[in-house]
């Protein structure tokens, strides 16, 4: 019995001492800009080692939620202050060398970039985080972090061009038939990382001179579907001018207002305010 209680202390005082687990912790939300995405990083850990960090990515790609998007891996990197650390599929990138562990956290900030404007989702990417014990060169520590973006719904409009008006002859306002259309058409321009639609709302349109209708006549190439056929503009009436898939980058759509006499009666003469707004949202919200 003594000699095996003396061969387990033996066991007992050879085993190597593992290290406390390296944390890596994220510091506020998700930034986005106009081509890149980043989020601020912490690391740390509290047994106050001297370590090597190095991370490696156990999928081949960054993916949405959804799976309807991915990021390659060269697109993704992450700074630790001092330089840009790329990653590869399945291998280990060093983060640090010789960092002294414990104390106050150290800061990196992981980046997409180069990739366009990100579709708004969640995005994550899991990887292996290898801590090295700089003094007897064993691994000291192993975990898994699963690096997270969560993008926001962002969209923006832009009129281009002089504000629409319609100018009615003498011949015009006579002829019982007459459709006049605006002199310039507006060009409306879509920025959005979400699936978008474009309206007009005419809640606040006001009397004419007759009846006003509504259509587009152009539209970017990735501009899915738009409004062909001419629509009557009513108060309290919105209508779907166009719509299309992100990401959307300055696509465009151009507008058609014209008016016709009502009850083919004479196009009476003044001056007409008619307001409508464009409303750019979210498809299906």
């Amino acid at each position: 019995m003594k000699k095996i209680l003396f061969v387990f202390l033996i066991l007992f005082l050879c085993r190597p001492s593992e290290a406390s687990m390296v944390i890596i912790d994220y510091q506020g939300d998700t930034v986005v800009r106009q081509q890149s995405i980043e989020r601020n990083l912490l690391i740390n850990s509290d047994d106050g080692g001297v370590y090597d960090i190095a991370v490696r990515p156990l999928e081949d790609c960054m993916r949405s939620a959804d799976g309807k998007v991915e990021i390659p891996l060269d697109k993704v990197y992450i700074n630790n202050t001092k330089e840009d650390v790329f990653l590869r599929y399945n291998d280990y990138s060093n983060l640090f060398y010789s960092i002294t562990m414990g104390g106050v956290p150290k800061n990196m900030t992981a980046k997409v970039r180069d990739f366009g404007m990100v579709p708004a989702g969640i995005y994550s990417l899991n990887l292996e985080v290898q801590a090295t014990d700089v003094e007897s060169g064993t691994i000291a520590s192993m975990t898994t972090f699963n690096l997270q973006f969560i993008v926001p719904a962002s969209q923006e409009i832009s009129l281009h061009g002089e504000i629409p008006k319609i100018v009615v002859s003498a011949s015009d306002a006579f002829d019982k038939s007459k459709k006049v259309s605006n002199e310039t058409s507006p060009m409306i321009y879509i920025n959005s990382n979400c699936d978008w639609e474009l309206c007009v709302n005419a809640d606040n349109f006001g009397e004419g001179a007759g009846n006003y209708y509504v259509r587009t006549i152009t539209a970017s190439a990735n501009v899915s579907e738009r409004l062909q056929e001419r629509v009557l503009l009513e108060p309290g009436k919105e209508i779907i001018l166009a719509r299309g898939k992100a990401p959307a980058n300055n696509e465009f759509v151009s507008v058609e207002y014209s008016l016709e006499n009502r009850d083919k009666g004479f196009l009476p003469a003044g001056n007409y305010d008619n307001r409508v707004r464009y409303i750019l949202r979210e498809e299906g919200r």
